[in-house]
């Protein structure tokens, strides 16, 4: 009998005094690395150094981190969906429960107002998915590991706001277009990473050491103008080919694109490889524009983003190689037509995000259908600018 009640009183003290986190209370869906005390612990070492042994993210296979609208469209009540856009933009349509977010308040948003941690994934959108890539590496590189951006924005959400797409992709300046080799940096893809990485080739970004190293590098580039990290082709072509010596092009697609053609004088990096501190990265000047561009934009704005997070001064291209190689991309089947990217999935207009019932999706009544097979592009769905 003694031992019966002893086993129930150490029974209830285990249930009631000793709660167990993962039984009795929800856990974190994301977290956020403390990577400021990670530096501190480093003091002596790169952003890019402290990185790589944080994870090597930018060089890993779910790099990079992007999800699709059908995706977004099956759990916008379950994600937190951060709408990037001008207000009266987000005003004019928006996804449900989408709240809009300037770039400089994003930090703070997914700190403390809506604490990101408490959602599976954060999703960002912007016009046609760059911004959004760009944000969502910054915020990776400021510790947090559920941060994602919706591939082609609001473009390929709904009809009303394809634009951007649509009219950004085209086939443009063509002489500043070359295939083949090019100029392109022989013998620099080492097939594995060398055991000894020469660090002081890197930028040094800590100074000291101050406060919130991390945090503040992240928060002053999310302050930054749209055009001191993403270029339109008409913002980009014409200064290039009036001030070549001041740009270093980077096609950061696998060899067999680049060849297929690239932008005149750009470097062959392959993702997920060569911007790794043992591959190509050592070789990217400090003291020049850095243009890192992919397929369509979504690979490139995430590596521009820790590119600038490491000390480079980097800028990636709207809508990548689309915008201006769309038509070798499109008849080599590398890239789908763009009403077949479209879809037309409800918004809402006004300015605060609805948080009334699930909206009732019905299929969409005369979506245009890819003029190419769609079993083609099934396992290879766009996916942000280097499949």
């Amino acid at each position: 009998m003694k031992k019966s009640i002893l086993f129930l009183v150490i029974l209830t003290w285990m249930l009631t005094g000793c709660k167990h986190p993962a039984i009795f209370e929800p856990e974190a869906k994301g977290r956020k690395a403390d990577l400021e005390e990670l530096a501190r612990k480093m003091p002596n070492k790169t952003l890019a150094e402290i990185y790589y042994e944080h994870g090597n993210f930018i060089n890993q296979q779910d790099f990079p981190p992007v999800v699709k609208a059908s995706d977004v469209l099956k759990h916008y009540r379950e994600w937190l969906v951060i709408d990037l856009r001008r207000p009266e933009d987000y005003e004019a349509g928006h996804i449900p429960g989408a709240y809009n977010v300037p770039g400089s308040k994003v930090l703070d948003f997914i700190k403390n107002e809506k604490k990101a941690a408490r959602f599976p994934k954060v999703v960002f959108v912007c016009y046609s998915g760059q911004t959004a890539s760009y944000v969502s590496g910054i915020t990776r590189y400021a510790g947090f590991d559920n941060t994602y951006a919706m591939l082609f924005g609001m473009a390929a959400w709904n009809k009303r706001f394809s634009a951007p797409l649509t009219k950004g992709i085209g086939n443009r300046y063509p002489e500043a277009v070359e295939t083949g080799e090019g100029n392109n940096l022989p013998g620099l893809n080492p097939a594995k990473i060398p055991a000894t990485i020469n660090w002081s080739d890197f930028p040094p970004v800590q100074s000291n050491l101050p406060v919130n190293l991390i945090n503040k590098r992240a928060q002053k580039l999310l302050e930054a103008p749209r055009t001191d990290f993403l270029l339109k082709a008409d913002e980009f072509f014409p200064d290039y080919l009036k001030n070549f010596a001041s740009w270093q092009p980077v096609c950061y697609l696998p060899k067999v694109r680049f060849l297929a053609g690239h932008i005149r004088g750009s470097w062959q990096f392959t993702p997920r490889h060569d911007l790794a501190p043992g591959g190509k990265l050592a070789m990217l000047p400090a003291d020049k524009n850095i243009l890192v561009y992919c397929k369509s934009g979504h690979t490139g704005g995430h590596a521009a983003a820790y590119l600038n997070m490491i000390g480079y001064r980097a800028k990636n291209l709207i809508l990548g190689s689309m915008s201006f190689l769309y038509g070798t991309w499109k008849a080599k089947g590398w890239a789908p037509p763009a009403d077949a990217l479209v879809q037309d999935f409800p918004v809402v207009e006004g300015n605060k995000p609805y948080s009334g019932k699930a909206i009732q999706i019905s299929a969409p009544k005369n979506t245009p259908k890819p003029s190419l097979p769609a079993v083609k592009h099934k396992k290879k769905e766009v996916t942000g600018g280097c499949g």
